[in-house]
């Protein structure tokens, strides 16, 4: 487990009536660490962050932040920052006029203002309603106002996805720029490509549980996946399919799930076979897995 954790779950587990959210899960968080919960919608993401809050309490085992539990203890909160899916602050208030009254109650100077303003990329726009901004820039107003108390943990649930590509980047750009400066950041998604390009650490989560943890790396090394472009992908995946191996086809393209080497070595196999049959293809790369062959995994 990371040293020196902001936040501990130990065997925490959570239900709803009947549907159980969280089955006895266990999670670290570092301080400086960025942790991409992942998991597809329903998995337990929200209700994980919102124990982790305080904002409801398990049915069974242990939350610590800070060092407190957080729903007992509101002291835990301190130095928390919490950005949601749909930030929900009045439409009619202008930027500045919300990062002021965060400010007020942080009792920060007014320079902490332009800090933010400045760090979320928000020049240019303090003067306009909230209401008025795109989706992109409502969560950067969300991530400064998030920042106003100089965090140390910044929790974000699902920030990018009502976001456009371009927004969804430059979020995620923002979040990382906030954890290289020492915040450390929980991010919850339930798209594992782009977690992966920002995160230290990722935990999977299905059905409420954990089922793996670790470096990003380790986490998709045993779900590889191949592309093989081709001109005839139904022919293609009968003789991959006939070699054993796993594959889907797609327009112009195979994609081969690879367990390991030696299943890289036998789609080489499997192609020059192919080719032996009149079967063509064009060139082959290695694709980052999804959620979904990651799970299946």
């Amino acid at each position: 487990m990371p040293a020196e954790a902001v936040l501990e779950l130990n065997e925490v587990s959570k239900r709803f009536g009947r549907t159980v959210a969280l089955r006895s899960v266990t999670l670290s968080v570092g301080q400086g660490e960025f942790l991409g919960l992942v998991g597809p919608n329903g998995a337990g993401k929200t209700t994980l962050i919102r124990v982790s809050l305080g904002l409801l309490r398990p049915d069974s085992g242990t939350v610590r932040l800070m060092g407190f539990d957080p729903f007992r203890e509101p002291r835990a909160r301190e130095g928390v920052g919490v950005v949601f899916e749909r930030p929900s602050f009045l439409p009619s208030m202008p930027v500045m006029e919300i990062l002021e009254r965060a400010a007020r109650i942080y009792k920060v100077p007014e320079d902490e203002v332009r800090r933010v303003i400045e760090l979320a990329g928000l020049k240019g726009h303090e003067s306009k309603p909230f209401g008025n901004l795109s989706a992109g820039l409502k969560q950067r107003a969300a991530i400064a106002h998030a920042m106003i108390g100089r965090p140390r943990l910044l929790m974000a649930d699902e920030p990018t996805s009502n976001l456009d590509p371009v927004e969804r980047v430059e979020v995620l750009r923002l979040l990382a720029e906030l954890n290289k400066e020492g915040v450390t950041v929980l991010l919850s998604s339930h798209v594992l490509s782009e977690v992966l390009r920002v995160v230290s650490r990722v935990a999977v989560i299905k059905s409420g549980n954990i089922v793996i943890a670790g470096p990003p790396d380790e986490v998709v090394s045993s779900a590889r996946v191949g592309r093989v472009r081709t001109p005839d992908p139904e022919g293609l995946v009968k003789v991959l399919a006939d070699r054993g191996l796993e594959a889907r086809a797609d327009v112009n393209s195979v994609y081969v799930r690879l367990r390991g080497p030696e299943e890289e070595r036998e789609l080489l196999l499997a192609l020059a076979h192919a080719v032996q049959k009149g079967l063509k293809y064009y060139g082959i790369d290695l694709v980052e897995p999804g959620l979904e062959e990651v799970l299946r995994e």
